[in-house]
């Protein structure tokens, strides 16, 4: 094969693979392949281990396949989507190979929309692993108002800021980067835990004041690296400021 898209069904090529509510209790990690390898991999690794559910052999199998699909990828950069969970009571898992779509938010920054669908929080520690079922973010995604380009902003049951749809979230505060405290709901994205290993990133509790007050305001995954927000509609509008530039000089890196 010499173009995107590509599917792999357990490490065997495929025409097409089962839909995501084929699969129960299963795990997304969206990867970035780019110049053929796929950079932040040891951090989707740790991931998975982190649900207490993927077996360790599992994972090793999954990575014997994955370079050579990304050193064959055609694309200089292409996203990878892999799915592990159960179809018909046995463990599974897939890999598709697709085109990485432009993101002109990296320099023009993400308006941000306060989607009304709140994240329960958690009694338990949250593992901050990527559920394939995905229902509460799509009830989220169908609050964005039609034909305005924007990005959801999700908070929990109690009011506190968690996360965006896709992103997780940084604030500059008082001078410092801080993110929200995950450890009851949310997903612990690898390039939030990738930052966290170079710059000084605290955690902590955010109600949307203490958001609206920041002086600046990004995003952060592991397709993209960091965008900044220009806006929370309707509330606040911030800068493109330095501080957020510098992260995005630091994430190149990986790219």
């Amino acid at each position: 094969m010499n173009q995107l898209p590509q599917f792999f069904l357990g490490g065997t090529t495929a025409t097409s693979l089962p839909a995501d509510d084929a699969y129960s209790d299963g795990f997304l990690e969206t990867m970035r392949c780019q110049s053929g390898r796929v950079p932040l991999w040891p951090l989707h690794r740790a991931r998975l281990l982190r649900s207490g559910r993927v077996a360790e052999a599992e994972i090793a199998g999954i990575e014997a396949f994955l370079p050579g699909i990304a050193a064959a990828c055609p694309e200089d950069s292409a996203k990878v989507r892999l799915r592990w969970g159960f179809i018909g009571g046995r463990p599974q898992w897939d890999l598709s190979l697709l085109p990485l779509e432009p993101a002109p938010e990296l320099q023009r920054g993400v308006r941000l929309f306060l989607c009304r669908t709140r994240l329960p929080a958690l009694e338990t520690a949250n593992p901050g692993c990527k559920l394939l079922r995905r229902t509460g973010y799509n009830r989220a995604s169908a609050e964005l108002p039609a034909g305005e380009p924007c990005e959801g902003l999700l908070l929990d049951s109690e009011g506190r800021v968690i996360e965006s749809l896709r992103c997780n979230l940084l604030a500059r505060i008082g001078g410092a980067w801080v993110t929200p405290d995950l450890r009851r709901c949310g997903v612990r994205g690898v390039m939030r835990d990738w930052l966290g290993s170079r710059i000084p990133l605290r955690e902590m509790d955010m109600d949307l004041d203490a958001l609206c007050a920041a002086e600046e305001v990004a995003l952060c995954n592991s397709l993209r690296g960091v965008m900044p927000v220009r806006e929370l509609i309707g509330r606040r509008t911030w800068p493109i400021g330095p501080e957020t530039r510098r992260l995005q000089q630091l994430t190149a890196l990986l790219w």
